[in-house]
């Protein structure tokens, strides 16, 4: 009998929900080792400008050869290719890929998979690398395989859309992309439990980053204007203050805690939790420089489309 990914993907997912929790410790520890050193080989390779995958330049392209790196648009690489380039490589290790790469320019910021940006769908991820832009986009439906979109909706797919210098190379509607057995195992166990999320060595986006258990880590240890104007910032912190009952609170001593901060170089919220008689509470949230999340949704496909038809009609004009 032949088992179709889907059907050994909720197997995986099983598996993994009814395993042990130190069997399941060990393997997670297990497998962050190997992914640690795997990371820092891809980083060696990186800045030497060869690909982690197939050892050949990142400039490289052979149609003969599908690998991730296709992805960072080598010259000969077309929308055509990424069938052939989806059927050997797994959503999961093409994200996986994209992330590595976006953290080498800058931590996290370039990687927007916050689920409260998103539309509800199991996985939504925008990545971005100097003048490209990844996203992929996977619903229930997707996961499940549908009706409507021809013999490969039916089966568990992906959707994804691709930018270079900002304007589309691919759509998320140009393709139904299959999602490997492992992939299909993941999203399973996703959606059966949306508190689970894979932590990916060197490839954390900013749903790890404002994780409820690093928020403290955030307030507590992040230096007042980190490596950040008010444009570029990772992080955006609303303090809220409020007095005890009978207890009044005095302007004078809060402007003195926000310029101490600005001394001493720390977060306003860390100082304000030295104020007595009051309440805080500091909500901390994606800044200004992390990247927009493109969801995939109607209006989403109509904006796209108005844009790819301004952007023909300008080079019209061009010529």
């Amino acid at each position: 009998m032949v088992i179709t990914p889907r059907e050994q993907g909720l197997k995986v997912a099983k598996a993994i929900e009814t395993m042990d929790p130190q069997i399941r410790e060990q393997a997670n520890q297990a497998n962050r080792e190997l992914a640690t050193k795997q990371h820092q080989e891809f980083k060696e390779k990186f800045a030497k400008g060869i690909c982690w995958h197939c050892n050949k330049p990142l400039t490289s392209f052979d149609a003969r050869e599908p690998c991730p790196h296709w992805l960072l648009k080598p010259e000969g690489f077309e929308k055509k290719h990424m069938e052939v380039l989806t059927e050997r490589y797994s959503w999961e290790v093409l994200d996986n890929f994209l992330r590595w790469v976006a953290n080498e320019e800058v931590f996290a910021q370039n990687i927007n998979d916050l689920v409260d940006e998103g539309t509800g769908k199991i996985a939504e991820v925008t990545i971005k690398y100097k003048n490209l832009q990844w996203s992929f986009s996977c619903g229930g439906n997707d996961l499940s395989g549908h009706e409507g979109g021809g013999e490969l909706s039916k089966r568990p797919h992906y959707h994804f859309q691709m930018y270079v210098d900002d304007k589309p190379f691919i759509r998320y509607n140009d393709f139904h992309l299959p999602l490997h057995t492992m992939d299909v195992a993941l999203l399973e166990a996703k959606r059966a439990n949306p508190k689970i999320y894979k932590r990916i060595v060197g490839g954390a986006g900013m749903a790890e980053i404002l994780h409820e258990g690093n928020l403290e880590n955030i307030v507590e240890h992040l230096r007042s204007g980190d490596g950040a104007d008010e444009v570029t910032a990772p992080f955006k912190m609303d303090t809220f203050i409020v007095a005890e009952p009978g207890k009044p609170m005095k302007a004078e001593d809060v402007q003195r805690l926000m310029l101490e901060a600005r001394a001493e170089g720390v977060t306003f919220a860390k100082k304000a939790r030295q104020m007595k008689n009051v309440n805080v509470t500091t909500v901390v949230s994606a800044g200004p420089g992390v990247i927009e999340q493109k969801v995939r949704s109607g209006r989403g496909r109509k904006q796209l489309r108005d844009q790819d038809r301004a952007w023909r009609e300008q080079q019209k004009r061009k010529d």
